[in-house]
């Protein structure tokens, strides 16, 4: 087992079971801190068959405390055919290569003595064309039929033809047709149907009961599409906002506490319009815009944190305690680190930007110590590098299920533990910083005039007082304008130091710092 040195003995003995000091660590709230993406698969192993399986992550939990995340977002855990886990042949049980009920109930509760949340993908867009409940609606007299979305090819407000993502979305069974919007093993639910959600209703209490902390929503916004309606509907997202109200409603009435993020792959405003159900979406599009200005070394006019606030009006108007979910790619997106060559710096910076950012950031497993990755999707969701395996034999916990194109040179998690100046250090000095201080997930968001195109500047307005966030995207030392109230701020975290002069800070190149008044 991987352990960091730096480490206190609590924390390294959290995942152990019956450790006394342990039962006085505190939870943090699920709705606060950072959480950690992670792909059951390619995390870690305990049996030695090469696939990650939750006794794998409850013996890495020393890692994961140590990286400082408050909690983890576990991709789908239920039984399915595929490898990904998408479609979803049995909500009720955990996927046979992972592990057994007890296995999730065990990783819940050892989670949370050591303060960490579990929430896990729960996809109620569509299920696999395995599932019981579908097998059932093939038949046309079945009381599931209306389970689903089938037709008998007659109905002239149903588009047959209908494409999503290059392929048709009606699928052929037994003289009628079914529409799968992601593919045709991918049967679409319909929604309308309040037998449907009384059943989803249960299966989300079946999952708080086990321990689980709040759900991701996958495909939360695809619910409605037109592709599978009939041609009279025109109220799509309106039906599937009222949706996620109704879903979002149950959970925190059955867990006040419980946390819900929904997968709304859209646009700022459509985004916010469906946090007038949902608590939570992920903010798609900022990781593409920060990775753009970190390679352009420059956001002219402090554009990006410009269209940030114009993101956060948007979403309070819908939803005044809206909660933002940053991140900067996800197991769907290619890597980041590879996108920046593996630049040390580039990748720290970036880093830096959207963890300093309000909301509950999430980190995408690997990208803590610089795993490469690009599509297929199966070369982004490679295993995790705990050691050189191969070399030395190296962590016994290594998953093997496949074979990454792309991470033969990234040096691996034991070898950065031990560098101070590595990626994962700097991540983990950057999350402890940024969970020590709730101003990043209670402050009010203010973009600062920096009078520089190179950097990008904000500040956040809390009670316990005030933050600003200075980033030099460029190669050269730049000198950033101090805004008109930052008399007595003090640096609090810096990537780089910087320098000062009379007016202005100094910040070197590729660099982060914060500078504050906390009380």
């Amino acid at each position: 087992m991987f352990f960091c040195a730096a480490l206190s003995l609590a924390f390294l003995s959290c995942a152990k079971i019956g450790n006394e000091k342990m039962k006085a660590q505190k939870v943090m709230d699920a709705k606060s801190g950072v959480y950690y993406s992670l792909f059951t698969r390619s995390f870690a192993d305990s049996n030695g068959d090469g696939i990650g399986d939750i006794q794998g992550i409850i013996s890495k939990l020393d890692y994961l405390k140590s990286l400082g995340v408050s909690g983890i977002w576990l991709l789908p855990i239920f039984p399915s055919r595929s490898y990904h886990g998408y479609d979803v042949d049995n909500y009720y049980d955990v996927n046979p290569e992972y592990g057994s009920l007890q296995d999730f109930e065990r990783l819940c509760s050892e989670c949370k003595k050591c303060g960490i949340a579990v929430i896990i993908d729960m996809p109620l867009n569509h299920s696999s064309v395995h599932n019981e409940w579908f097998i059932e609606s093939t038949a046309p007299d079945s009381p599931k039929r209306s389970w689903y979305r089938w037709t008998d090819g007659k109905d002239p407000e149903i588009n047959l033809k209908a494409v999503a993502w290059n392929h048709k979305v009606w699928n052929e069974l037994g003289g009628s047709y079914y529409s799968g919007l992601y593919y045709h093993g991918m049967p679409d639910f319909n929604h309308d149907n309040p037998e449907v959600r009384a059943e989803f209703k249960k299966v989300l209490e079946f999952w708080l009961s086990k321990g689980a902390s709040g759900f991701r929503f996958d495909a939360a916004n695809h619910l409605y599409d037109a592709q599978k309606l009939p041609s009279s509907v025109r109220d799509g997202q309106e039906r599937a906002v009222a949706f996620w109200k109704e879903m979002a409603g149950f959970v925190l009435a059955v867990k006040p506490d419980a946390f819900m993020v929904g997968e709304v792959w859209d646009t700022a405003g459509v985004r916010a319009d469906y946090m007038r159900g949902l608590p939570s979406t992920f903010h798609f599009d900022l990781g593409t815009k920060i990775i753009a200005a970190v390679k352009a070394k420059n956001s002219s006019n402090n554009a990006l944190a410009k269209a940030l606030a114009g993101d956060y009006e948007a979403a309070a108007a819908k939803n005044p305690a809206f909660i933002d979910a940053p991140f900067l790619t996800n197991h769907d997106q290619n890597r980041f680190a590879l996108q920046f060559k593996n630049d040390t710096d580039s990748i720290k910076l970036a880093a830096s930007i959207y963890l300093f950012l309000p909301g509950v950031p999430f980190v995408y497993y690997g990208e803590e110590i610089g795993m490469n990755g690009a599509k297929p999707d199966e070369q982004i969701r490679t295993p995790f590098v705990w050691s050189e395996y191969e070399k030395s034999g190296g962590d016994a916990a290594q998953t093997k299920w496949i074979e990454s194109k792309y991470n033969a040179k990234t040096l691996p998690a034991d070898k950065q533990a031990g560098d101070k100046k590595s990626i994962l250090n700097y991540y983990r000095k950057a999350i402890a910083f940024r969970t020590q201080n709730a101003a990043f997930f209670k402050g009010a968001f203010l973009p600062n005039d920096s009078e520089n195109p190179a950097a990008l500047s904000w500040s956040i307005q809390s009670e316990q007082g005030k933050i600003y966030c200075f980033f030099n995207l460029s190669d050269q030392e730049q000198g950033v304008q101090k805004p008109w109230d930052f008399d007595g701020a003090k640096i609090l975290f810096f990537q780089k130091k910087p320098r000062q002069a009379k007016d202005k800070l100094l910040l070197l190149p590729k660099s982060a710092v914060i500078y504050g008044r906390i009380e």
